[in-house]
């Protein structure tokens, strides 16, 4: 009797787990994010389902006169194993090339993991300030590592898995300071 509740108990924790996995609602974790002042919520912020060992890539138009600040989320099922770059569309230059992750990693060396401001005396999350002299488009990439990558990249005969969860990219904007002359 006791081994029949112990297993009742169980599944009734595993189930809630199971259907919240199971229903990924994207949009949902974007309309988590506030602005940090004194930027200002953008509505070219996404938040999207997206699979392990894919690539996704999405443009995004910066308009002179305002600054942007640009900060990415990913679902814990990717381990932050993704890779995150940031490509200039009209000189083809590569803006950012950052893991999600990586050990020991400070302020500025990865997209995903958080670092202890000093000056705030807080835990930050990464985000990178953008600054157009002119309006153009940045394509951002996303590269979210297969299973087994992420794993060994040593042993090709393993039939890949592919995880599902939601990778986020919150923009924010502000008007641009007037600075010189």
């Amino acid at each position: 009797m006791k081994i029949l509740k112990f297993k009742i108990i169980l599944l009734l924790l595993f189930i809630p787990v199971t259907i919240f996995a199971q229903s990924l609602d994207c949009p949902s974790r974007l309309k988590m994010r506030r602005p940090t002042p004194p930027f200002n919520f953008n509505d070219l912020s996404k938040s999207a389902q997206c699979l392990t060992g894919k690539k996704y890539e999405f443009v995004l138009p910066l308009t002179k006169g305002k600054d942007y600040r640009i900060s990415f989320y990913a679902s814990p099922v990717f381990n932050n194993e993704i890779k995150f770059r940031i490509v200039d569309v009209n000189s083809g230059d590569k803006v950012l090339d950052l893991p999600g992750e990586t050990e020991g990693s400070n302020k500025g060396e990865c997209a995903l993991r958080a670092y202890y401001d000093n000056k705030l005396g807080k835990l930050v999350h990464p985000h990178f300030d953008f600054y157009p002299a002119n309006s153009t488009q940045i394509k951002i990439i996303i590269e979210v590592a297969s299973i087994e990558q992420a794993e060994s990249n040593s042993n090709l005969n393993v039939p890949e898995t592919r995880n599902k969860g939601c990778i986020t990219v919150f923009v924010q904007d502000r008007k641009a300071e007037d600075i010189g002359f």
